[in-house]
């Protein structure tokens, strides 16, 4: 299968292409964070590449760690950035009728975040066009220490640079993670069984 992941080379989406290669599928990346000339931003961008695969993975999104939402998700330039790749995407997707999953976020329930409501917005688009959504809560990995690191790399740097750890919360909450690599099988299941 000929295989499309969006936001290639984000936290879930590295571990994907690898678990995918490793199946045997054909897959290509795309990722304007590792090659700027695939920038979902721009209108049409995925018009000439879409007659050519059979499966899309969308997981590209303006994203980050809880750091990285508190500080951004309320700006315009947030706000714009997924609004413009929701729209140039999902609207590639119908003119094309590819099958393609939704990466989308617990946080599509919250109501007061911004990011939340740009997630629950890509839900709609989906369930307009028939794709699936999936939805992830802290999906960890090995990734980079950067200012848009998740929960479990933000825990480890702290441990390894101040030799403690400070939660941003109370601590009393539950939580549930799944490694990024367990994604990535289960991301292949749904697209194997998607009919």
């Amino acid at each position: 299968m000929k295989v499309l992941v969006l936001g290639s080379d984000g936290q879930i989406g590295r571990p994907l292409t690898t678990y995918l290669r490793e199946q045997g599928d054909g897959v290509v990346e795309f990722d304007n964070y590792s090659n700027p000339v695939t920038d979902l931003r721009i209108p049409g961008i995925l018009d000439y590449l879409l007659p050519e695969i059979d499966f899309v993975f969308f997981l590209a999104f303006d994203v980050g760690g809880s750091i990285y939402l508190k500080q951004h998700q309320n700006t315009y330039e947030f706000i714009s950035n997924n609004i413009k790749i929701m729209n140039n995407t999902f609207d590639s997707l119908r003119k094309s009728g590819t099958q393609f999953i939704f990466a989308s976020s617990q946080m599509a329930e919250m109501s007061h975040s911004t990011y939340g409501i740009l997630k629950l917005t890509g839900e709609k688009y989906t369930n307009c066009l028939n794709g699936k959504i999936l939805k992830f809560w802290n999906v960890y990995g090995v990734n980079d220490t950067t200012e848009k690191a998740h929960v479990i790399t933000d825990f480890i740097s702290m441990a390894r640079s101040h030799n403690r750890i400070d939660m941003k919360t109370d601590g009393t909450e539950s939580r549930q993670f799944l490694y990024a690599k367990d994604c990535s099988k289960c991301l292949s299941i749904v697209m194997n069984r998607f009919d």
